[in-house]
């Protein structure tokens, strides 16, 4: 595999925005938090019955937090994704200093934008189909796991990702993930579960080819032949690991370009996805940045956990500790998973 590691320019963003060391302190503000949180022990719970696990979980994750000792002063089963955005808006507003969101990675990234930078901490109950974002940060996928988390956990800052103004928190795709992710229907994953992607993707992946990809980083423009982009804060894609390189503590952002001339290299590398095989050199290209920009020819959509929600070009950048979250006990001390040989990340520097 090879890497290109770069220092991106200074921001102009505002200091809030920015993934530079001009982001304030946030630490005080945790500790406040989760002291008034342990005190306190109130919450508001906001479920997504439309997602994977939802509709049928929601008394359970009710009865599951009374005996944890936790007092709901709200609770709302939402099946429409825009009401489900206006609820948490909402009881942001009102001051609530602990929202838990029960749903999946989709129902996650649609209203993480309300979380960023508000002094709120944000609770996950994975009830999706792929829980990529809870795998990451190693939140258990089972009920009574996650709850545990929610109720005896620790009140920690991560990074978030950003496509021009819209933040995401774990994963966003270029390519042929982006368009699985727009085909597969919700009512497909319901029944085959992860099972569904694979389904959507053989059927796509007749008609793809692949397509140029433009990485710009310091005003210096490189290009690859790519069939897939992805650009993640953590780890795991569709419930996969595949971006070992991400860790949504480190003020960076992870591209990672497979590249190759035709659709048939892209099934032989999904191949050594699936099985744990070291990409080469020519495989695959690794970026740890920053910010940078990338363009495409022809014209490519850019989905986050299956929502398209821009075309190239995009601009792509790192929120530094934009969200308050409560995590597992081991969280701060958790090592994120990395390559294992060194031979396998090569470095390659851009001057600038």
């Amino acid at each position: 595999m090879s890497s290109l590691c770069h220092t991106a320019s200074k921001s102009t963003q505002t200091q809030h925005r920015c993934g530079t060391s001009s982001t304030p302190d946030r630490r005080p503000e945790v500790a406040a938090l989760e002291q008034e949180i342990k005190q306190g022990r109130r919450a508001v719970l906001v479920v997504n019955t439309r997602s994977r696990h939802g509709a049928r979980t929601y008394s359970e994750a009710k009865r599951l937090l009374a005996e944890g000792g936790i007092t709901l002063d709200a609770a709302y089963p939402v099946r429409n994704a825009e009401r489900l955005q206006a609820i948490v808006r909402e009881e942001i507003a009102k001051g609530r200093k602990f929202i838990i969101l029960g749903g999946g990675d989709g129902t996650i990234s649609s209203v993480v934008d309300h979380f960023a930078y508000a002094s709120v901490v944000f609770g996950v109950l994975p009830l999706g189909t792929a829980n990529s974002f809870a795998r990451t940060l190693g939140i258990p996928l089972d009920l009574a796991g996650a709850i545990d988390v929610l109720v005896n956990g620790k009140v920690a800052n991560i990074d978030l990702a950003k496509i021009n103004e819209d933040y995401f928190a774990n994963g966003s795709s270029i390519g042929m993930p982006a368009i699985v992710g727009r085909a597969t229907p919700h009512s497909l994953k319901k029944w085959l579960g992860r099972g569904a992607y694979g389904l959507v993707a053989a059927y796509k992946f007749i008609r793809f080819v692949p397509f140029r990809c433009i990485v710009t980083v310091n005003g210096q423009q490189t290009s690859f032949q790519a069939f897939d982009v992805l650009i993640a804060s953590g780890g795991y894609q569709g419930g996969v690991l595949v971006a070992r390189e991400a860790d949504p503590r480190d003020g960076k952002i992870v591209i990672r370009i497979l590249k190759g001339p035709s659709k048939w290299a892209l099934a032989k590398k999904w191949a050594r996805i699936a099985l744990g095989v070291p990409f080469g050199p020519s495989d695959l290209e690794v970026i740890r940045v920053l910010e940078l920009t990338i363009d495409t020819v022809p014209q490519q959509y850019v989905a986050v956990d299956g929502e398209v929600i821009a075309q190239t070009p995009i601009r792509v950048s790192v929120a530094r500790e934009a969200l308050h979250l409560m995590t597992p006990e081991g969280f701060a001390e958790m090592k994120i998973l990395r390559q294992g040989k060194s031979n396998e990340l090569q470095e390659r520097r851009l001057p600038g």
